[in-house]
């Protein structure tokens, strides 16, 4: 049978090739972060021909790609191919906060080869990352630390704004004893504790994280931070006022996340809160651009979750015991908070 075929106009196909130009533009991005150019232009804007020296570049080639990055923003181009750092280039810095390298390498190195076997995703239902590599996210990162290292430095870094936008919308001080389920190493919990000083917490990761979560541990919160072992699958630290999840439940699929959910059920008392830190897709946002739409790619191409909405979010709380208070909005699309209670 023949499928009938609408006819193309001219200006969506240029815009198609628009859309191509963000591989183009994430690679040219890829090797500004591996070349450090932005901590070689901290100093000073610098020629092309001193960032060649700097970084062993051909510089023809490496102007191709600085004319390409400050033709959308990133860096500053001027008379005689010099370049300088401005605001969007000094998110490539290294071990600042808020960069975003560590996660530019991570999208672009072990994540990337699997934006390229969707098509295997969307025809088997299975997971492109675990296709590419022979074995699922979690278990990579444990098998390369320093991969799995610098995975949690861009966690780390991608979190700065939210974590502003999460204390200044959330009251956690009458709460004495938090628990932050999957708290990595400990970024989020030092905040809580830095603005609720009457609370006490635990970070409660797998032991292969928290091992680097002691040595983190601020000093003048030493007295109020511990650190607990094990997997929230099997079981979390019971008797806190709330619990805390950033970035965990996406992750994972509506039967794991039902799963986790439990078991966080179990370890509450009544009237425990427990927070959910995720994005939220508007429910009445169809052909409406939402970050989680891009990054629901993200869990598509790597893990079994996926972003959801909040009627989504809330058929996974009925189905693990738990009661929906409210949402509050954190001033980011990327992130908002699921507030609920044991009942």
């Amino acid at each position: 049978m023949t499928m009938k075929k609408q006819p193309v106009k001219p200006e969506f196909t240029l815009k198609m090739f628009e859309v191509l130009g963000g591989v183009w533009l994430a690679g040219c991005v890829k090797t500004a972060a591996e070349l450090n150019i932005a901590d070689h232009l901290a100093d000073g804007s610098k020629t092309i021909s001193s960032l060649a020296k700097e970084t062993h570049s051909n510089e023809k080639a490496l102007y191709r790609i600085m004319r390409a990055l400050s033709s959308v923003g990133i860096f500053e181009e001027s008379e005689n191919q010099t370049f300088a750092l401005n605001d969007f280039g000094a998110a490539l810095q290294t071990d600042v906060p808020g960069t975003a390298k560590n996660f530019v390498l991570t999208i672009m190195n072990e994540h990337f080869p699997a934006y390229g076997e969707l098509t295997y995703g969307v025809q088997t239902g299975k997971i492109p990352f675990d296709h590419i590599h022979g074995l699922p996210l979690w278990d990579y990162y444990k098998q390369y630390p320093e991969i799995g290292e610098n995975f949690g430095k861009g966690m780390t870094g991608m979190s700065g704004t939210e974590l502003k936008g999460i204390m200044e919308n959330y009251d956690f001080s009458p709460y004495k004893k938090i628990v932050d389920i999957g708290g990595g190493n400990g970024v989020m919990m030092y905040a809580i504790l830095n603005v609720a000083p009457g609370s006490s917490g635990i970070i409660f990761d797998e032991e292969n994280v928290i091992q680097k979560t002691t040595e983190l541990i601020p000093q003048d919160l030493k007295e109020r931070c511990s650190v607990a072992i094990g997997s929230f699958f099997e079981k979390v630290p019971e008797g806190a006022d709330l619990y805390t999840m950033k970035w965990i439940i996406h992750d994972w699929s509506d039967d794991e996340c039902v799963q986790i959910l439990k078991v966080c059920y179990e370890a509450m008392p009544k009237g425990a809160k427990l927070l959910i830190i995720d994005a939220v897709i508007p429910d009445d946002s169809l052909n409406q651009p939402h970050i989680a739409k891009l990054l629901d790619i993200v869990m598509l191409a790597c893990l079994t979750g996926r972003e959801r909405t909040l009627s989504e979010f809330k058929v996974l709380l009925e189905k693990s015991g738990l009661q929906f208070n409210r949402l509050v909005q954190i001033g980011t699309e990327a992130k908002s908070i699921i507030e609920c209670e044991k009942i």
